[in-house]
């Protein structure tokens, strides 16, 4: 079919050229058309998405028997802790056409500080902090947090970048800009990176905000000049703009680079669905072929700013995983805008998974309280790694993330029973939210080390259910980019079979995952019976489950994989 539409939204949207390209000519109108903006300006190629973490989880032999009593490779994640140097440079200007922060953000910025405490040790300041912390008024918190800036118990700098960390994102590169430019002296380069990666971050969450806007009615000879003014224009200094940003994010590593990639990422599909959201001609809108043909192939040409968006997010998401976050709203956003773009591979699949309810986290001194309220990041900096082995202390970090240098003290720790079963689920959490094989491996290694006379129910459910998510992706970016969860190895679910036969305290759940995973490993063809299998299975554990919403859960899952059953006679 011949293309019926001038798609003359050029490289600046798709980010396949290096250097300005003059558009092409534009063909007459065909009657009921709606152009889609042009671009004459290209931004270089977007290198945030290629600059990702190089270590690997590597394959290794671990002693250690697991549940089934063979012993097995674990792959083990790399645990080097990054060095930073100090290189001090200033922000530089924001790029043209990007939004101003807001004006709440000024409030940050000229702050009154609380009165100081005493803090000059470690002790007294982690305290301080966690008294600060436990202010649930946004400001007064602030507040409270600039005055411990100067406590000598802290490392200088990390007040303002937790400031900035916990203020609206938008607001980051307001708070932290004079601190970049001459920042306190003993400053760590770690600390240092992280502030330009927040004020980054900061500035890529508001590209790509506020379009234009044309009033109805839409005929024709508007929306072209709309098009082809304001429309065109605004994109190409967005496009410019991100790809500046972009770059300064690709130059940073770790925490710092993925909190920007994240918001990087963000900032490109906003431009992709500022696009889209173009109105159309009533002529094109009452035309529902036209009106299709029209939009397949607008994607098709936002595709590769759309790709761009999805690698960069992909990138923030395996920098995260590394610092080992687990709770942070850019994870959710990041998490629920793949399973909007890529349905077919859910980041997010292993959400739905029935497992036992966590015990409550009761923190019984500060080294706890601060480790359910500290970002992962700060909390790797200021928590003393002695006390990675507690049961308490492993239960509070649950709550936000596991740091990097917690998981290097715990790689060759003897650790008591019940703290070998907390940082096991703290692996399965991880494993959940990234789904990184690295991370079932490791919580199949802890189970897998429990005495024999220990274990409970609940660590045999557990080690049913790490068995047969091992062997999938080595993470989000491999599941969403190439192969699909049901080409790689995971799916194993003869344990936790075994687990809903034996109809003990686990047996729903354990029907209710072997039904899940099997029904997400599905493989590509799969036939009508496979799916009534699913549907069995999720009709057998809503037998089982004592949980209402968990039955009715269930049963909607049976009546799905009744329906795809259906649909393929």
């Amino acid at each position: 079919m011949r293309r019926l539409f001038p798609l003359i939204l050029l490289v600046a949207m798709a980010g396949c050229s290096a250097s300005p390209t003059p558009g092409p000519q534009t063909p007459a109108n065909t009657g009921n058309e709606t152009p889609t903006p042009d671009t004459s300006k290209t931004p270089p190629p977007d290198t945030t998405a290629k600059d990702e973490p190089k270590a690997e989880p590597k394959a290794k032999p671990d002693e250690a028997k697991p549940a089934g009593g063979d012993k097995a490779a674990y792959r083990e994640e790399e645990l080097t802790e990054p060095k930073f140097d100090l290189v001090i440079t200033p922000l530089p200007a924001a790029p043209k056409g990007l939004a101003p922060a807001p004006k709440a953000c000024d409030a940050f910025a000229s702050r009154k500080p609380a009165a100081a405490p005493v803090c000059a040790e470690r002790a007294q300041a982690l305290e301080a902090l966690d008294k600060a912390l436990a202010e649930k008024n946004a400001d007064k918190r602030d507040a409270a947090l600039a005055g411990l800036e100067s406590c000598g118990g802290l490392p200088p700098g990390l007040t303002r970048a937790l400031r900035a960390e916990l203020a609206p994102t938008a607001c980051a590169d307001v708070i932290l800009e004079p601190v970049i430019a001459a920042p306190p002296k003993g400053i760590d380069g770690a600390v240092y990176t992280t502030m330009r990666g927040l004020a980054t971050a900061a500035r890529l969450s508001r590209a790509g905000d506020a379009p234009p806007k044309i009033t109805a009615p839409y005929d024709k000879k508007k929306l072209v000049a709309f098009i082809n003014g304001p429309v065109k224009d605004w994109v190409a200094e967005q496009a410019t703009a991100i790809q500046a940003l972009s770059n300064e994010g690709a130059g940073l590593r770790y925490y710092a680079r993925g909190v920007a990639a994240i918001e990087a990422g963000m900032a490109d599909l906003r431009l992709v669905e500022a696009v889209r959201a173009v109105p159309l001609s009533p002529e094109l809108a009452k035309d529902a072929e036209a009106r299709n043909i029209y939009y397949a192939e607008l994607d098709q040409t936002l595709d590769p700013r759309k790709d761009r968006g999805r690698d960069a997010v992909l990138v923030g998401l395996r920098d995260l995983a590394a610092v080992g976050v687990l709770r942070d709203a850019r994870i959710d956003r990041a998490r629920g805008l793949l399973a909007r773009l890529y349905g077919g591979r859910r980041i997010d699949a292993l959400d739905g998974l029935v497992v036992p309810p966590l015990p409550k986290a009761t923190p019984a001194d500060v080294t706890e309280r601060l480790a359910t309220k500290l970002p992962t990041f700060y909390a790797g900096l200021l928590l003393p790694k002695d006390a990675a082995t507690k049961t308490g202390v492993l239960r509070s970090l649950i709550e936000r993330g596991v740091p990097l240098s917690y998981r290097a003290a715990l790689k060759n720790e003897k650790l008591a029973d019940d703290a070998r079963r907390m940082y096991a689920r703290a692996r399965v959490e991880l494993g959940r939210v990234y789904l990184r094989a690295v991370d079932f491996d490791q919580a199949a290694s802890l189970y897998a080390g429990l005495p024999e006379g220990a274990r409970t129910d609940e660590d045999a459910f557990f080690a049913a259910l790490v068995a047969a998510l091992r062997n999938g992706p080595e993470d989000a970016a491999t599941m969403v980019r190439s192969a699909p969860v049901s080409m790689l190895g995971m799916g194993q679910i003869a344990g936790l079979d075994a687990i809903t036969k034996a109809k003990g305290p686990f047996a729903g759940a354990a029907a209710f995952d072997a039904a899940l995973i099997k029904q997400i490993t599905a493989p590509i063809g799969a036939d009508a019976a496979y799916f009534r299998d699913v549907a069995t299975r999720f009709r057998e554990a809503g037998s089982l489950l004592t949980d209402a919403a968990q039955r009715k859960t269930a049963e909607d899952r049976a009546k799905a994989a009744e329906a795809t059953a259906s649909a393929i006679h």
